[in-house]
């Protein structure tokens, strides 16, 4: 093989690569039972200011783009880890000191009027005790970071628990959210990565 050919096969492959390592930059949805017509949808922060908009269509059908770096970096968090009540317990660490925000709910405003606003989640629920909620969450981390531990809160009825188990790449990320809930009060969630799996079922919270 020419030596040409032999130095091009490197670069090749690794152009190969980097096309197939997508960056998330949106969030496509189609709203189950939709019956509101047109309108909008944001995500908005923690403090209900608008990070980003796209139109919604009349059979509640939308691409939202995810805010970007500018946007974003304002907004992030030193840890994915929620401040825990006394009585809680934490073994979540992360690789690098990588800060964070996370996006779950899409509100969505009809053109008409019908009411204020409607919240829509990604989630499937499936039983009755218990509950499976299989959700998906967008996280931004500002840097490459693995978090892993679990953490633990007593509530009446047991024990709520949370496990994490992530490989977050700079920008955003989607991740997988599977919770157990029972009517005892308990809860198991497991946290972990998830690729473009096609999945874009959205529903209006109960």
């Amino acid at each position: 093989m020419p030596a040409a050919r032999v130095l091009l096969l490197p670069l090749l492959l690794l152009g190969l690569n980097s096309c197939s390592a997508k960056s998330l930059v949106q969030v496509r949805g189609e709203v189950r039972g939709w019956t509101f017509g047109a309108g909008s949808v944001e995500f908005l922060s923690d403090d209900l200011n608008t990070l980003s908009t796209a139109d919604l269509d009349k059979v509640g059908r939308f691409n939202l783009n995810l805010p970007d770096a500018k946007t974003m970096t304002p907004l992030l968090q030193d840890s994915l880890v929620p401040e825990l009540p006394a009585g809680c317990s934490s073994t979540v660490k992360a690789s690098s000191a990588a800060k964070y925000y996370t996006l779950g709910d899409v509100t969505a405003y009809p053109s008409s009027g019908q009411k204020s606003a409607y919240t829509l989640v990604s989630e499937d629920r499936a039983g009755s005790d218990p509950v499976k909620v299989s959700k998906r969450l967008f996280i931004y981390a500002s840097q490459a970071a693995n978090v892993s531990g679990t953490l633990s809160c007593p509530v009446q009825g047991g024990q709520a628990s949370a496990s994490y188990g992530l490989t977050l790449k700079p920008g955003w990320n989607r991740v997988a959210s599977n919770q157990t809930l029972s009517a005892s009060g308990a809860s198991e969630t497991v946290l972990s990565n998830t690729g473009e799996d096609g999945y874009d079922r959205w529903t209006v919270a109960p």
